[in-house]
């Protein structure tokens, strides 16, 4: 986004001024359509271009009749040269900067606007600044923030420090990956993108994309003349003694997400459990170590594997050491694109360039812990830094990674960054996890490169769980059945 306001301006002839008074008047715009009651408004604002916007907006919701202050940290006003201009514009209508300090707290009723730090600010705030997000956080009312929250790392949505906490950012041209992964995405709030007229012929390289459900498209429907292998056939291997459920909800999912064919390798100890439940299903029992896989197992996955076209692997497989050698001869061994998840990255332990030398593709799938763990550190630091930790993974190990969570994240091993758009709380809840690997191997099965198998897959599982939301007592099957819906949905 920097780089684009650049172009605009040293390549288009497009002034700068120009983008600031068109940015300002676009975020009082939508300050107004969010608060059309609003009286009243207090805008903090910075000494660079982003106090710059906040003088814009404050002139222009003074303009529709609104009681106006602007407050800064010692009374500094904006001064680089565009937004000093806006400054002295908005002191000719009787809008003066204030100092912050002893300000008395805005009335409940009115609009705080964030307009402190802005998309160059990194690491955390330092003082003063640091005191004017604290005067801003205890406001109990509305909280704008333009172009970023004021704490928020625009480039990576990490909060080190101190930072504002806004219901509604007002962004300029483009969306920023900041405001869409945690836990920058949970201080921004609703987010809206404004146009500011940057001309079309600035064009950019994206450092991500953001995918919402229409991606459905992407993934091949069933043709009038398919047969049951030629929309995708799956293996799933899965199960152990109390585990039974995961198995049963993956290969369930493979199923609702258009495969035509699954085939379940389970433990022989547990198929007349899992069969019991799965009528579509093909239920293979397989030699077990007591209950679980183990050496005698390996063999007979290969068999099952080669009548199909991608691999899930690893729900409720528990944690048995005989596992551990079973999963880590069928990753060398398997001539499949395969998922893996949940106990079967746990045997991976903390060594994911085990992964490296796979001829086929492989999808990862680990929720903050797992990715910890996978990656030698503390869950706080993978949830500090989401989008770094999964291009780490993705390329430590040579798989797709999805860094599943609140916008959760697909990465590629050569950078490819793609950030999940919905979602519902809904989906924290024991077995959506099993449901999204099942959809993913349905995909890669139906011959799907596998970054965008994997990111059309989170799509449509999140798009299914806003479908099945039931409030707290939604459960995986209820997410698992939408997906048909899901999938139809993004497709018209």
């Amino acid at each position: 986004m920097r780089e684009a306001d650049r172009a605009a301006s040293e390549d288009h002839g497009m002034p700068s001024i120009l983008l600031m008074e068109r940015a300002g008047l676009a975020a009082a715009a939508a300050i107004r359509e969010a608060h059309p009651g609003a009286r009243a408004a207090v805008v903090v604002v910075g000494t660079g271009n982003n106090g710059g916007d906040g003088m814009v907006v404050a002139r222009h919701l003074a303009e529709a009749g609104l009681s106006v202050r602007v407050l800064a940290p010692g009374g500094a006003a904006p001064r680089t040269p565009d937004a000093a201009t806006m400054t002295t514009i908005a002191a000719g209508i009787g809008i003066a900067v204030e100092d912050l300090a002893g300000a008395e707290p805005p009335a409940a009723d009115a609009i705080v606007v964030d307009a402190l730090l802005g998309t160059g600010a990194s690491g955390a705030p330092r003082e003063p600044a640091a005191a004017a997000i604290a005067w801003m956080d205890v406001h109990a009312g509305p909280v704008v923030a333009l172009d970023v929250p004021s704490g928020v790392d625009a480039d990576s949505g990490r909060v080190e420090g101190a930072c504002v906490r806004a219901g509604l950012t007002v962004t300029f041209h483009g969306d920023m990956a900041g405001l869409r992964v945690t836990p920058g995405a949970a201080m921004a709030g609703r987010v809206v993108v404004a146009d500011i007229g940057v001309p079309s012929a600035v064009s950019l390289t994206p450092v991500a994309w953001l995918a919402g459900p229409g991606v459905a498209a992407a993934v091949p429907p069933k043709g009038a003349g398919s047969d049951k292998y030629a929309s995708g056939a799956v293996l799933v291997v899965a199960g152990s003694p109390g585990l039974t459920g995961a198995a049963s909800l993956a290969a369930r999912a493979t199923l609702r997400a258009g495969a035509g064919l699954t085939v379940l390798a389970t433990p022989e100890a547990v198929q007349p459990a899992v069969a019991a439940h799965l009528l579509e299903v093909m239920c293979a029992g397989v030699p077990d170590a007591a209950g679980h896989l183990g050496g005698r197992s390996v063999d007979a996955v290969l068999g099952q594997a080669a009548r199909v076209s991608a691999v899930a692997l690893g729900p409720g497989v528990g944690r048995a050491q005989e596992t551990t050698d079973a999963l880590l001869a069928l990753l060398d061994r398997l001539e499949r694109p395969v998922v893996l998840d949940a106990d079967g990255l746990w045997h991976l332990g903390a060594e994911p360039e085990r992964l490296a030398g796979r001829r086929h593709p492989t999808v990862l799938t680990p929720h903050s812990g797992e990715a910890a763990r996978l990656l030698g550190r503390e869950r706080a630091a993978v949830d500090a830094d989401r989008l770094a930790c999964a291009g780490e993974l993705a390329r430590r190990s040579g798989a797709v990674v999805v860094l599943k969570g609140r916008a959760t994240i697909t990465a590629s091993p050569a950078g490819d960054t793609i950030v999940n758009a919905g979602g519902s709380p809904a989906l924290a809840t024991a077995g959506t996890g099993d449901v999204l690997t099942g959809t993913i191997a349905a995909f890669l099965a139906k011959g799907m490169e596998p970054l965008a198998a994997a990111a059309c897959a989170v799509a449509v599982h999140a798009r299914a769980g806003e479908l099945a939301d039931r409030g707290d007592g939604t459960i995986a099957s209820d997410v698992l059945e939408a997906l048909p819906e899901a999938l139809a949905e993004g497709r018209r």
